[in-house]
This record gives structure tokens, C-alpha cells and sequence, in this order.
């Protein structure tokens, strides 16, 4: 088991990195959708410090015979979760970064054609 001097440190850090996201959150520097990912990291957290027995049944469950392995090990895979998610966001803003770019081109062509037309007569 973990000492309760670590689980106050441990409850503390996360208590005030939540209170950080949530701060981020209402000053609109984080979009929400990107920020439920962190909320959620939190939360996990949060009950794996108040409750350590919860990561000892699941390294249990998982056959890890040291808890600390089943920690890194969900610790991994949310943090390959949020790289997905956030890559997949960045996809997104790429493609429609690239289809303003066509259509600001297209419009800029139109407009040097109308001025054209507009010069000669």
C-alpha cells in the first residue's frame, strides 16, 4: 500500500491540476472537447489515490504481479488514447486549413478577373 503522506501529495497535485484545466476551461483557452480526455485522467486519478486497493484488484485481474506495472501500463494506454484523439483532431483542422487555402485562391482569382474586366471597360 501507498503511504498516506504520498496519497496527500498525490491527492493535492491532482486537485490543483484540475483546478488548472477547469481555470483554462472557463477562460476559453481549452476547448472542452479536448479537455474531457484530461477531466477524465483526473477522475481515474483521483479514485486510484483515494482508493489505492482499486489499482491492486486490477493488476490482479490483469495478472500483473506488481501494481506499480498495471499503473504504467494504464497510465500508457490513456496517454496513447489522447495522442489518438488529439491526432485526430489535428487531421481535421489540417484538411480544412487546406480547403480555406483552395477556396481563398479561388476567390482571390475571381476577384483579379473581375478587376480585369472592370479595367478594360
Amino acid at each position: 500500500m501507498i503511504s498516506v503522506k504520498l496519497q496527500l501529495i498525490l491527492l493535492m497535485f491532482i486537485l490543483l491540476a484540475t483546478f488548472q484545466l477547469i481555470r483554462m476551461i472557463t477562460r476559453y483557452k481549452l476547448d472542452l472537447k479536448y479537455a474531457l480526455l484530461w477531466l477524465l485522467l483526473a477522475t481515474i486519478s483521483l479514485c486510484l489515490v483515494i482508493f489505492p486497493s482499486i489499482l491492486y484488484k486490477t493488476a490482479e485481474l490483469l495478472s500483473i504481479e506488481i501494481p506499480s506495472n498495471a499503473l504504467f501500463m494504464l497510465a500508457i494506454l490513456l496517454v496513447l488514447i489522447i495522442i489518438f484523439s488529439l491526432t485526430i483532431a489535428l487531421s481535421r483542422a489540417s484538411n480544412k486549413i487546406k480547403t480555406l487555402s483552395q477556396e481563398l485562391g479561388i476567390l482571390k482569382y475571381e476577384f483579379e478577373s473581375l478587376r480585369k474586366m472592370l479595367e478594360k471597360e
